[in-house]
């Protein structure tokens, strides 16, 4: 995060203006608590009205201002300094992914963005070796739905060209995942990380990715 706007503060200051990296930070806040207010209503925004609302948090006058290439250059840094600082892939990703692609079955991916934009989430994913074992990959600022809603669950099925019955969703988040996953329909594998309980009740719970290979075996059977 500190990254990314001490990159956006020196495009804006080539740019002819200058504004605190406090500044930056405090416009960051509010962007997310917007976005956050959108998500809750299981929407989002795409990822240039999401650099936008942070452009007018920082300076409402500054979004009439900013050139075209000062506006692609914030953007540019709010998207890919994601790539410069990136999250740590489970070490066990790979191997189950590779396990159900060796059971036969097509593979999906559908994550909540926040703040990095699914193109940018696609390069990653490419440079850590995991994109090849996805049929699909769905984001929520593309598609301007998030979990839990039914809608993005129902999108990706239509992409695999699989049915709710016949799937199953492995994810860490109470709600996003498993409550989301059963109300459209799936079989829902919990990653349980932390305590806050899904309102329903799971198919089944591992405490490691890894587990998903056998759970996913005994609900296929």
């Amino acid at each position: 995060m500190q990254a990314r706007l001490e990159r956006i503060a020196e495009a804006l200051e080539m740019e002819g203006f200058s504004y605190p990296v406090d500044q930056l930070s405090n416009a960051s806040r509010t962007t997310f608590g917007i976005c956050d207010q959108i998500r809750a209503k299981e929407a989002d925004v795409t990822f240039v009205e999401q650099v936008d609302i942070f452009i007018r948090a920082v300076d409402e006058e500054l979004a009439e201002r900013l050139s075209p290439d000062g506006l692609d250059k914030v953007q540019r840094h709010y998207a890919d300094s994601y790539l410069d600082h990136p999250p740590q892939v489970d070490e066990e990703a790979a191997d189950v992914l590779m396990a159900m692609r060796d059971m036969g079955l097509k593979v999906a991916l559908i994550c909540n963005t926040g703040s990095t934009p699914g193109v940018t989430q696609r390069v990653f994913l490419d440079r850590v070796g995991l994109l090849k074992f996805f049929d699909a990959v769905t984001f929520s600022d593309e598609e301007q739905l998030s979990k839990p809603a039914k809608q993005i669950f129902d999108r990706t099925l239509d992409r695999i060209g699989s049915t709710a019955e016949a799937a199953i969703h492995v994810g860490d988040h109470h709600r996003n995942d498993v409550d989301g996953a059963k109300r459209a329909g799936l079989r829902a594998i919990w990653l349980r990380r932390g305590d806050s309980l899904p309102e329903i009740e799971p198919d089944a719970e591992i405490e490691r990715l890894g587990q998903a290979i056998g759970v996913v075996r005994r609900l296929l059977a």
